[in-house]
């Protein structure tokens, strides 16, 4: 079809104004008849690309900018946009491609730089993105975009301080976008390395100054939910839900939070009022199909199994794969749920490769130390205790934790890496432990109890018994397969090795022998917690590790549930309840899905 090309170009303009005014299906009608003319201009097919993508018709999207490619291939922004899609959808490889074809063709292009440097990173190609956002501002150098990337990339590899340098050095007037992004970076690094006021105080400076930009918000319930400070986080999201009510992000936070709290009730409804304005929020699915029955929601509940998991991108999946393995196994359908469960573990695999030939390793620096003996004996060196909880993820470490919480000289400290982030950057161990006191609550009274429940401390055992005064080891022990599979049906975000049965299982044998090495050498402040025992007959197995503790026996200990102890673990809700012994044995109803990590426990004769 013949076109005038000023006809052309006036009919964009007008597709290009109906877009703004909330006109699309009359805008896209006009981009329509203007693709079966014989005039295709790069204006046409970039606009119509970019209306397309914001339109969320990411086929249509990249199809134009392919042709946009094939016809003006020295025109860039085609190939960013197009890479930054396939990055989003995980196709690395092609996003990849047409970057560095871009790239060929204008090689002094510090944006095909950054959004290279971009791509690495989410892979975690830290040294190589590293190399490219070094390009970008060598080409250009006031750049703070650039900068910005540079700053969260050296944060990602633990260089801190040169990531806060940057950071702190921007200079002259920036614009408001860039000033949000620095700061917001600026306070996750602090986040990152837990001084949690610095982080508030930038975050709230931020918020001072442009109180209208929901992000702000969003960050400092991050900042609370890290900081385990749920009444502050509450509060925050209630003043940012007041002024942005259809950000649905504030809405989940909130409903989370409440969750966190014990609020299980108020969190229930929470999730259920966002899932009926955004019926495919899967996040809130993802929660409810955790704490809820959908009893009384059966259309909803309906509507989402139907979901075809194959339309969905891969985070999605996973989501939606481990949401409904949980509802078929409240409904005790075990071979739909151990199907669902298998899928949302291969698709984290795909984005989340495991992590076990590391993990296996994390006992290594111990095993160079020569102590056998405590170097602290004298009990008065320091007045407080310290008991480190450990053992596998999923095996009663929170219940333990809670009993133990109801002593009211317990600071209950959770699953805090400390110990391990010391031991990363100090080589003498007779520093390690000021250093680990160090970082602690501080409190007045000097008769306290710490309890810390990070649970790969096993690996670190001949330290904590050569160098922590006043200090205990509680060992928790569940049945091996019961373990692997409560783990299997988690969706944990930083335990990589969680989505792959061969590797869990690894790991428990690790563990495993690892810990009897350890209690033949250090039994004397190791006690072996048996999970199945307590919650068979708490009763009898409760007093017993109290009593090994040496404290003082009180009935309360048998009632954690009445704790009001803020809870962040996978464990949050089932904690509310009273001990019970319904998981004990269920690895029997996944027999077939747990068979690889049954024939490595058996090789290794812990069956």
């Amino acid at each position: 079809m013949e076109i005038n090309k000023a006809d052309h170009h006036k009919n964009i303009a007008i597709a290009k104004n109906k877009f703004t005014q909330g006109k699309y299906f009359e805008a896209n009608e006009i981009y329509k008849k203007l693709m079966k003319s014989n005039y295709h201009s790069l204006d046409l097919i970039f606009s119509y690309a970019i209306f397309s993508k914001q339109l969320s018709n990411n086929v249509l999207a990249k199809q134009l900018f392919y042709f946009s490619i094939k016809k003006f291939p020295s025109f860039t922004n085609s190939h960013i946009l197009l890479a930054e899609m396939l990055r989003k959808e995980n196709n690395f490889d092609e996003s990849e491609k047409i970057l560095l074809q871009a790239k060929m063709i204008v090689p002094n292009n510090g944006d095909i730089y950054y959004n290279l440097s971009l791509l690495y990173k989410i892979q975690k190609k830290n040294k190589i993105a590293i190399n490219f956002v070094d390009q970008a501002i060598k080409l250009s150098h006031e750049n703070k975009i650039y900068k910005i990337l540079k700053a969260e990339l050296l944060m990602d590899i633990g260089l801190f301080d040169l990531a806060e340098i940057i950071l702190l050095n921007f200079t002259g007037e920036l614009k408001p976008n860039i000033v949000v992004q620095k700061d917001i970076l600026l306070s996750k690094l602090y986040k990152v390395q837990r001084k949690f006021i610095k982080s508030e105080k930038v975050l709230l400076k931020l918020k001072s100054k442009f109180p209208n930009i929901q992000i702000i918000y969003l960050n400092l319930s991050d900042l609370y939910y890290e900081n385990h400070n749920l009444k502050k986080g509450i509060e925050i999201l209630k003043e940012g839900i007041k002024l942005f009510p259809k950000f649905v992000l504030l809405q989940f936070n909130l409903a989370l939070f409440y969750e966190k709290n014990g609020n299980i009730n108020i969190s229930i409804n929470t999730y259920l009022d966002i899932i009926k304005d955004y019926p495919d929020h899967f996040d809130s699915f993802y929660e409810l199909s955790k704490i809820y029955d959908f009893a009384n929601h059966q259309k909803e509940l309906d509507d989402f199994l139907n979901i075809e998991i194959e339309k969905l991108n891969t985070l999605q999946k996973i989501k939606v794969a481990f949401s409904k393995s949980y509802i078929y196994h409240k409904s005790k359908n075990y071979e739909e749920s151990a199907f669902y469960l298998k899928i949302a573990n291969d698709e984290k695999l795909k984005i989340n490769p495991s992590d076990i030939k590391n993990k296996l390793k994390i006992g290594e620096i111990c095993s160079k130390s020569k102590t056998n003996y405590r170097l602290f004996a004298d009990n008065k060196v320091d007045l407080n205790q310290y008991i480190f909880i450990v053992g596998m993820p999923r095996s009663g470490s929170t219940l333990i934790e809670t009993i133990l919480s109801l002593n009211s000289n317990v600071i209950d400290m959770g699953e805090v890496p400390y110990l391990e982030e010391i031991l990363k950057s100090e080589k003498d161990f007779k520093k390690v432990f000021l250093k680990y006191k160090n970082k602690l609550p501080k409190q007045r009274n000097l008769n306290l109890i710490y309890t810390d429940k990070y649970l790969f401390n096993f690996a670190y055992c001949p330290l904590i018994y050569s160098y922590f005064p006043n200090s205990k080891i509680i060992h928790c022990n569940r049945n091996p397969l019961d373990n692997i599979l409560s783990i299997y049906r988690q969706n944990f975000i930083k335990v990589n090795f969680s989505s792959s049965l061969e590797d869990i299982a690894n790991f428990y044998i690790y563990q495993f022998n690892l810990m009897n090495e350890y209690k033949e050498k250090y039994g004397s402040i190791i006690y072996s917690y048996q999970h199945d025992q307590v919650v068979i007959d708490p009763q009898k197995h409760i007093p017993n590790l109290i009593n090994w503790l040496g404290w003082d026996w009180d009935s309360k200990y048998l009632s954690p549930h009445k704790s009001r102890r803020k809870v962040f673990t996978a464990s949050s809700s089932q904690i509310r309840k009273k001990i019970y012994s319904n998981s004990v044995g269920e690895w029997f109803n996944y027999e077939k899905l747990l068979k690889p990590a049954i024939d490595l426990l058996s090789l290794n004769n812990i069956l």
